[in-house]
């Protein structure tokens, strides 16, 4: 699996999120990089699906990841090759790629790449506040 963001904020709030909860933090710059992708049997489920598919929306931001990872894996059987879901992180998608389902033909290639400070970047957004902690941020989601 390839999971990614459909906006590069929502990739640099992924890592943010998880490095901020490291000990010792990290710091290395991250590597960002931008991706030409098809996925042609693609799924995408919105807030309401999630909740349909008995998600807990209330706790859609923590590391419970055990329905999100049944509902992935049921998709991934089903053949798709992508699922595009809310970000937990930011007000965006993110799309999951099954490599397994992703054909050989499918586009699935690096654009660009460049590397930043974390750090300094989440705490421009409001998400980290550079004593070690992630914090709830304007820029998370919510369901609407």
């Amino acid at each position: 699996m390839l999971y990614t963001s459909l906006l590069r904020e929502g990739a640099l709030a992924e890592v943010s999120y998880h490095w901020s909860q490291l000990a010792p933090l990290p710091s290395k710059p991250a590597a960002l990089h931008c991706l030409g992708v098809s996925a042609e049997r693609r799924l995408r489920l919105l807030w309401a699906d999630l909740e349909e598919l008995d998600v807990d929306i209330k706790q859609y931001e923590s590391f419970n990841y055990h329905r999100t990872q049944e509902i992935g894996a049921a998709v991934e059987f089903l053949g798709c090759d992508g699922l595009i879901v809310p970000s937990a992180r930011w007000k965006c998608e993110n799309l999951v790629i099954f490599t397994d389902n992703h054909s050989l033909t499918s586009r699935l290639e690096v654009l660009s790449s460049e590397e930043l400070d974390w750090q300094t970047w989440a705490q421009d957004a409001g998400l980290f506040d550079g004593a070690g902690r992630g914090t709830a941020g304007a820029g998370t989601s919510q369901a609407t």
